[in-house]
């Protein structure tokens, strides 16, 4: 795959689908009948008619109701023949968040691309269409301009994302995600959020879905350093394509005078955006056939602008070979997402930057496993 040095590129983030549930354990500890009860008080039914709904008897609704009481979700007037019971708003606020989990499952993608368990991206798209879905196995090496990253080579089980999901949300990021899916539910959600969790439940996938970043080959590369070795990467390495030229020199066949011979010079060039590497070190261990790198386009279509012309004097003659090699690169993580943030049709939470800040928080150094 190639393209012009003008071109687009499509960097492709794969991402694993699932299904999220939120939850309330407060909630969770109430029975059928106390949820059933404080509906039926926020729906504005008093004493007797709630027995007359559940056919219990008075003594053992208001045995219910004093234990709604002792929690302080209802109060209850006993100075009357009649008690009366009020719904507080405690209860109110259970009845409330009891109708938003009823909107049931909702689908999220968790990064696939990551290769620190530490580093995590949930996202949320309104319109899946947005993201591209590539059957699995499907290599499409065509003339698409795109870099798909490769998905980990070692997948994680269900449980292992789960504590990854855990530890990317926080208090402040739950919120931040239960209040993407809960409009206008604020104040509800900054009340609640101490007894809320989320569940996860996978999803059975013919496809891959990944989520595209347009850039332009130049914007590519500058979130791409020189591989540091030793390092311990959080990202798959990126593998740029780069033009070997050596020359070779000797003496022409049949000149009459004696002439030096310099010796073979080598050069180098980034085939990408066909800049000269004067400092390249060719590194012959970059497999771009490797499973868990991402192999970058070259650039066709125009004479290189910094491969410069040889003028070989009187009496010499060279041998020009050519060879491809590859640049490792690593990704500039926090670069990365501060593009994928930009987005404006997803909703992002990034181990590295909230959904609300608009500066990155600072990149520590991840700790090896």
């Amino acid at each position: 795959m190639n393209i012009s040095s003008q071109d687009t590129i499509t960097l492709l983030l794969p991402f694993q689908r699932y299904r999220m549930r939120f939850s309330h354990r407060l909630l969770d500890s109430l029975g059928g009948v106390s949820r059933f009860v404080l509906r039926a008080l926020a729906d504005g039914l008093a004493l007797e008619q709630i027995a007359e709904v559940t056919a219990l008897s008075h003594m053992v609704l208001l045995q219910q109701m004093t234990f709604l009481e002792r929690h302080h979700f209802v109060s209850i007037a006993r100075d009357t023949d009649a008690p009366v019971v009020t719904l507080l708003e405690r209860g109110a606020r259970m009845v409330a968040v009891e109708q938003y989990l009823r909107q049931g499952d909702h689908r999220v993608w968790l990064d696939s691309f990551t290769v620190d368990r530490n580093a995590a991206h949930l996202l949320v798209t309104p319109d899946p269409g947005s993201l591209i879905r590539i059957p699995l196995g499907d290599s499409r090496r065509d003339a698409r301009p795109e870099v798909r990253l490769p998905v980990r080579r070692y997948q994680y089980h269900l449980f292992d994302d789960v504590s990854r999901l855990h530890r990317l949300l926080d208090q402040n990021k739950l919120a931040d995600l239960i209040g993407h899916f809960w409009s206008g539910a604020q104040e509800l959600i900054s009340e609640e959020v101490d007894y809320m969790d989320c569940v996860l439940a996978q999803e059975t996938m013919d496809t891959q879905d990944y989520y595209p970043l347009r850039l332009s080959a130049g914007e590519l590369l500058d979130i791409a350093d020189t591989a540091a070795a030793g390092k311990k990467a959080a990202l798959p390495l990126l593998l740029v394509p780069v033009l070997e030229v050596t020359l070779k020199f000797g003496r022409a066949e049949g000149f009459p005078w004696p002439v030096a011979v310099p010796a073979a010079r080598t050069s180098y060039l980034e085939l990408v955006t066909q800049r000269s590497l004067p400092h390249f070190i060719s590194d012959r261990q970059a497999d771009p056939a490797a499973p868990d790198v991402a192999v970058v386009p070259a650039a066709i279509g125009t004479h290189p602008p910094e491969l410069t012309d040889t003028i070989v004097p009187a009496g010499l003659s060279v041998t020009c070979t050519t060879s491809r090699t590859y640049a490792r690169r690593t990704i500039d993580h926090r670069a990365l997402t501060r593009l994928m943030h930009e987005g404006a049709d997803v909703f992002l939470i990034s181990f590295n930057q909230t959904a609300r800040e608009t500066e990155l928080a600072p990149e520590a150094e991840l700790p090896c496993e």
